[in-house]
């Protein structure tokens, strides 16, 4: 049953680092008795009052708790309620004490004068101009954020949000909530469409009114990005923003036809089909199959003969025909794909090209689509590498977006661009990195297209290959026997859609668990064992598993294992430690840091986070916080790329959309000497028969093909 508690804030007792939970003393106004209560959201200040909607619980550990699903602010009506609210801090120029000597003064009048008539506030001994001016100009910020603030929450909208939107538009704020609100869904990071919509109803939107359904519609098409598509089908689209805007497809379909027309949204032609694409990923399929049509006319440079000959001399082995092979294209072709399993030679052909690269006097740049990636082929091929982002010169704009500072104006230097885990590049990164050639510049594009699909829109490296006229080496025939290879023959059964098993090695070793806490408790065991907290196993090892939730879902796991190294229970919903293995949710390019790096914490304070990644030391400040997570498990698709020593896998019934072939095949490929599998009969079974057939929609290949048109 849901109950109400309406009181002040006393204490902050603890608010984790991302601002997604806290916990607080709050002084019941009715009893006037102080309860401790639990919020999932950012952290009230000492002083607010506020409204409270939740249930009483007991914690296992703390006792009674009053945990609030919703938190709303309120305005003081009380002379003690006025007085914490001006002590709290949120006023430049009042403190504790000038706080009470106003309210002694005003008495429950006070916020009628602060509204009103503020000048008055000279009467109060210890106000001069100067400190009326700074309160002035301090509480009018204040107003017009707590105006804003309980604006949000009458729609239902976080107060979190409040801020961000008084950061971003200023004295501007009012106009654009009125004018032009559907910027916000661009401008403000978490700030969806569908709670924009509601703040432009609110402000007097008509329903019908075209740019709201036009914005509705560009909104639907994002959504299908989310999934995996370069764009959405005509009529998919409409129905779906009908259903989301509340308004008759024939309106949708009037305005979409509208906006198509004049531009706004960009669509082509393909099977009678017509799909509809926001600009960006537009831009991205139509260039991306012309620049590559381009580079299929390079001037071939000579024999490769005498390189590859100095190759085999120089490292002491003899290449394979089919390395051969792809040597010679190398030299021959302006792109060129090669592509493989684990252990079949790409690492030595990439070391073979280098040197036929040079022999041409072609100078050579090695990157990958994450760091631990670009690290890897660092040490494998001698030369360095970096992420295609910092390749590319990426930063982000104050819009949100990523802009790339080696274009057509201002190109790469080199002549061979080598592309390593390429199954990974979307449709809109591949763009950027054909743009950024220079004229006549080759480029090798190296990856595993039985891995998972790039988690943006498009699957641009299986597209090229599908299409047949770019130059593709398969590389088959397994030259890793050794260290590895109970890995490297699971690998390949999984490839081919056959259950895998234990070796005599003990480089693949299966666990059957009987039930998903059984599953967790061997994970903790194997956790323990191999003594994963230590500084020499912390980057080593991995724990892997296909979803956040659950009871071995990332979440749960790392939370469970952090208690485990620290042997202690941490609390908080998000808490770090020193000591902790942490990751990088998404690209700072100011830091240079970048999605998926691992990195370390070192040092903890009460504002800031001190990580290290391999030799960069990056220090994390309020709100950047949120950009890290604990990283002792991490999802399959935020593994792709890197490389550990061993591998631990759960892979369970209960994850059932998760159990798919790329997904096995990805995650049990991450490991160098071992993989252990946490997983069922049933649950390898069909994940080994499940071929993840579903399409993405886009149009990259019937534009190589001629078969899309405008």
């Amino acid at each position: 049953m849901t109950e109400e508690l309406r009181g002040t804030v006393r204490k902050i007792i603890f608010s984790s680092d991302d601002g997604r939970f806290c916990v607080f003393l709050l002084e019941d106004k009715e009893s006037r008795k102080t309860v401790t209560a639990a919020y999932r959201g950012p952290a009230p200040y000492a002083g607010q009052l506020v409204l409270l909607r939740g249930c009483w619980e007991r914690h296992p550990r703390f006792g009674m708790q009053f945990k609030c699903s919703i938190l709303e602010n309120t305005k003081p009506e009380e002379t003690e309620e006025i007085k914490l609210f001006l002590a709290s801090g949120l006023i430049d120029g009042i403190g504790p004490s000038m706080a009470g000597r106003i309210v002694d003064h005003f008495g429950r009048k006070t916020l009628e004068v602060f509204e009103n008539r503020i000048d008055d506030l000279r009467q109060v001994p210890g106000i001069g101009r100067k400190t009326l001016a700074k309160i002035k100009e301090s509480y009018e910020k204040v107003r017009e954020e707590q105006e804003l603030i309980m604006f949000l929450q009458s729609l239902g909208i976080s107060e979190s949000f409040a801020a961000d939107i008084r950061k971003r538009y200023g004295g501007e704020t009012e106009d654009v909530l009125s004018g032009d609100p559907y910027r916000m869904v661009r401008d403000i990071p978490g700030l969806g469409f569908q709670e924009v919509d509601r703040i432009a109803l609110a402000k007097g939107v008509d329903p019908d009114d075209a740019d709201r359904v036009t914005k509705g519609i560009e909104y639907t098409i994002s959504r299908a990005l989310a999934q995996g598509h370069a764009c959405a089908p005509e009529s998919s689209v409409f129905r779906n923003a009908s259903l989301l805007l509340g308004v008759t497809e024939d309106i949708v379909r009037e305005a979409g036809k509208e906006s198509i027309e004049n531009g706004f949204i960009p669509s082509l032609v393909w099977n009678d089909k017509r799909y509809l694409y926001l600009p960006s990923l537009y831009e991205a399929e139509t260039e991306s199959a012309l620049r590559i049509k381009s580079l299929l006319h390079a001037e071939p440079l000579g024999s490769s003969r005498l390189a590859v000959e100095k190759f085999e001399r120089e490292k002491g082995l003899t290449l394979a025909d089919r390395q051969r092979e792809a040597v010679e294209k190398a030299l021959k072709s302006g792109v060129l794909i090669i592509t493989g399993g684990p252990g079949t030679g790409k690492t030595t052909l990439v070391q073979a090209i280098i040197t036929a690269a040079r022999q041409f006097q072609l100078k050579v740049r090695l990157m990958a689509p994450t760091g631990r990636a670009a690290k890897r082929l660092s040490l494998s091929s001698g030369v360095e590498a970096d992420t295609i982002h910092k390749a590319l010169e990426a930063e982000l704009h104050d819009s949100g977006s990523t802009f790339f500072n080696r274009n057509e104006s201002d190109p790469l230097k080199e002549d061979l661009i080598i592309v390593d885990e390429a199954s990974m590049m979307d449709i809109s990164l591949f763009y950027h990195l054909l743009c950024a050639l220079k004229e006549g510049a080759r480029l090798i594009l190296v990856g595993d297209i039985d891995q998972l699909p790039p988690v943006g829109p498009g699957s641009p490296l299986k597209d090229l290959i599908a299409w047949g006229e770019v130059p593709v080496v398969r590389l088959e025939h397994i030259f890793r026997q050794k260290e590895g290879s109970g890995i490297i023959d699971n690998a390949a059964r999984i490839r081919e859609g056959q259950m895998c098993y234990p070796d005599e090695e003990g480089e693949f070793l299966i666990y059957y668990a009987a039930s998903e806490l059984d599953a967790f408790r061997e994970i903790m065991l194997l956790c323990r064992d191999m003594d994963y907290g230590s500084e020499k196993m912390k980057m080593k090892m991995q724990v892997l598993s296909p979803m956040y939730r659950g009871a071995c879902g990332v979440d749960h796991l790392n939370r469970a294992i952090q208690e485990l190294v620290h042997d202690h229970p941490v609390e908080g919903a998000v808490h770090f430690l020193p000591g902790d293995k942490v990751m990088q949710k998404k690209n700072d390019y100011d830091k240079g840091v970048y999605n998926g790096d691992l990195g370390i914490v070192w040092a903890v304070d009460k504002n800031k986070i001190f990580v290290r990644f391999d030799s960069k030391e990056v220090v994390y400040e309020g709100e950047e916080r949120s950009s890290i997570q604990l990283a002792y498990a991490a999802t399959v698709h935020k593994s792709q790329g890197s490389e550990y020593d061993t591998v631990i896998l759960v892979l369970l019934p209960t994850q059932g959309i998760m159990l798919k072939r790329n997904l096995l095949y990805t995650g049990v490929t991450r490991a160098r000497k071992k993989t252990i599998l946490i997983s069922t009969e049933d649950a390898i079974a069909r994940a080994v028969s499940r071929a993840d057939t579903a399409s993405r929609y886009s149009l990259f290949l019937p534009l190589l093909k001629g078969e899309a048109k405008s």
